[in-house]
């Protein structure tokens, strides 16, 4: 039975963004609680160079989907597929 009072399939995301321009996802879970990964953003926001700071770049707490879990795995399996026949087509020539 489960304990703990997070939506089932709910997953949580850091974004790095460089201003108001959103640049990729740096991490997903669906292994830790909101306030662990909010905790996370802080610290690595906390972390930044004053250079970074100053180029707008930040870290932000987002909600994901199980979907967007899934669909990131996909494209992983898919990039190493691709990768792999790159390889043996190097191997043969």
């Amino acid at each position: 039975m489960r304990t703990d009072k997070r939506p089932v399939g709910q997953i949580y995301e850091i974004h790095k963004y460089r201003s108001e321009s959103f640049l990729y996802v740096v991490a997903r879970t669906n292994k830790h609680s909101e306030d662990y990964v909010r905790s996370d953003v802080e610290k690595m926001n906390g972390m930044l160079s004053p250079g970074m700071r100053a180029e707008g770049i930040r870290y932000v707490f987002a909600l994901g989907t199980f979907d967007s879990l899934s669909k990131k795995a996909g494209d992983r399996a898919r990039k190493k597929e691709k990768q792999g026949v790159l390889d043996e087509g190097a191997a043969a020539s």
